[in-house]
């Protein structure tokens, strides 16, 4: 039967990413690896609670020897005492970095990880929580340096949490992502493609087009900036230096103008000061327009027509103190019945190139953060296409890919669950005059029928969130029998559990090219060429 323990300081660092994936075996009592070679029941139970509790997040084994835990000779997972506790100090040898970037190495055989220690360092540290089959520590000094750390020009690391791998060079960023990609493909799908050189940035700074920040107060005085690290505590930050420059202007244009609302005391007492707690915001790389999407306050007791006004006047702050003032101010307000979203000021949408196409982007939609690497990307998924009469691009949200893969297929099939993005993809198709492209608002997994009744497409395109595919639709796909799946992943762990469901049947992996979308994180996309086994 499969297992998940509590996730480390309610994140997936280690529990749910590597012994979710255990298997109990009852002769021995004790969890021991598998690579989910098993039958389709067992793979869709597994599968489907998976997902359904967040576990599938990451699946990933932490570092390169983590099973050396299941070996006789180290740390066994039924030890009873592990060989440290809380709050103990010792120096501990780095060799490897987790799939979070996080430091990975070993006291008696028993795995601890360290964030922003680096592989050949030696760490002095401090044991910061103990669980049955690892431990977290809290780097104090280092009596010996890695060559490659660097030294981070950001003043908030690593207290903020967007960047995990900021103090290492990025030419070893790169190298790292790559042996990532390898190691999880081998690990989970016992898969050993060709794996490209990960394609990398000329500048890995100011390249994200897109800032999620939070809006507290403490002491009368508000906070706007990202969450530290595994905490809601909010960091108040000016600026962010892999932001477009205008998102750090917008993110002091709110600040100035929560805090002039808040200094009125608008709210009556009792109520929260502010109107919101959240803030998005996107400024175009074509344009230089910024949209601003406010989430009104969770917790507010207020009708929602009394939010709004709340919100309108907030909006109206943020116009007066921001110099060069957004293009658009956006309400979002959560709902069961479906999110509404409602224009405060200027325009409900912006406008973004990805060379040579151009986009219209509304609140909801989901577009690349990093411009510049997406059209990497793009081109790089298109020329593994080999020239379909017909392409079905699954989860294709506002259509960025759909376009690009007008220009090799005849005929381009897009679907999406989002309706929002899919009117998105529509406008985008005809504001570039192109005409052989059809977009479907429906769910990639309710698309048996298109696939398998239809012409037997011979070329599938995968793009889905983090989570990966569901086993409905590569079950479809199976069916469908396509010479060739293209699949776009930002999640190595599920990439290769996807990949090894298909290698059950008939498919196999050709190529991988890694794209690094995200510098100074963890995270890394990739494309993979899968095809058909002849025969």
């Amino acid at each position: 039967m499969f297992f998940v323990i509590e996730s480390f300081l309610c994140s997936s660092i280690y529990a749910d990413n590597l012994l979710a994936r255990l298997v109990q075996t009852p002769e021995l009592g004790k969890p021991v690896p598998s690579k989910l070679s098993m039958n389709r029941q067992l793979y869709k139970k597994y599968y489907l609670k998976e997902i359904t509790r967040g576990a599938a997040k990451e699946i990933e084994l932490e570092g390169k020897n983590e099973e050396n835990r299941f070996e006789s000779g180290g740390y066994m997972a039924n030890d009873r005492n592990p060989p440290c506790k809380q709050g103990q100090v010792l120096a501990v040898e780095i060799t490897d970095l987790n799939h979070r970037g996080e430091g990975v190495g070993k006291t008696g055989g028993f795995t601890l990880f360290v964030p922003q220690a680096l592989p050949g360092e030696i760490a002095r540290v401090e044991i910061s929580a103990v669980r049955k089959n690892f431990a977290g520590a809290k780097l104090l000094t280092l009596e010996q340096s890695s060559p490659h750390r660097v030294n981070p020009p950001c003043p908030y690391f690593p207290e903020c949490g967007g960047c995990q791998i900021q103090h290492l060079s990025y030419e070893k960023q790169l190298a790292w992502k790559n042996e990532k990609v390898f190691e999880t493909l081998r690990r989970i799908a016992g898969a050993e493609p060709s794996i490209q050189p990960v394609l990398g940035t000329a500048n890995p700074w100011r390249y994200r087009n897109k800032a999620q920040v939070h809006l507290g107060i403490a002491n009368d005085r508000v906070k706007t900036g990202f969450y530290q690290q595994r905490s809601h505590q909010i960091i108040d930050i000016t600026d962010c230096l892999v932001q477009h420059p205008h998102n750090g202007k917008m993110i002091n244009a709110i600040r100035q103008a929560a805090q002039e609302f808040a200094d009125r005391k608008t709210i009556p007492a009792g109520e929260d000061p502010l109107p919101a707690n959240r803030a998005a915001i996107r400024s175009s790389f074509s344009t230089g327009k910024s949209m601003i999407i406010l989430t009104g306050a969770a917790t507010s007791k207020n009708s929602p027509l009394f939010l709004k006004t709340y919100l309108q006047k907030l909006a109206d702050l943020i116009n007066f103190k921001a110099k060069e003032p957004p293009a658009g101010i956006i309400l979002h307000q959560p709902d069961k019945a479906g999110d509404r979203h409602i224009t405060l000021s200027g325009q409900p949408y912006l406008e973004e190139d990805i060379a040579p196409f151009h986009y219209r982007l509304s609140p909801r939609s989901f577009f690349q953060v990093n411009p510049g690497q997406a059209g990497i990307l793009y081109e790089q998924a298109a020329s593994l296409s080999g020239r379909p009469r017909t392409a079905y691009d699954l989860y294709c949200g506002t259509g960025n890919f759909a376009l690009y893969l007008s220009k090799t297929a005849e005929q381009v099939i897009g679907i999406d669950s989002d309706g929002s993005a899919i009117k998105d993809a529509n406008e985008n198709a005809a504001l570039n005059k192109i005409g052989n492209i059809q977009f479907i608002n429906a769910r990639a997994e309710d698309v048996t029928d298109l696939l398998i009744k239809g012409n037997h497409p011979k070329t599938v395109f995968l793009n889905p969130p983090r989570q990966g595919c569901s086993p409905g639709l590569l079950e479809a796909i199976i069916r469908a029998k396509p010479e060739r799946i293209v699949y776009i992943s930002c999640s190595p762990a599920t990439l290769a559990r996807d990949i090894d469901r298909l290698q059950q049947s008939s498919y196999a992996v050709k190529l991988v090219q890694p794209v690094d979308m995200f510098p100074h994180t963890s995270h890394v996309e990739s494309v993979a060429l899968i095809e058909r086994r002849q025969a």
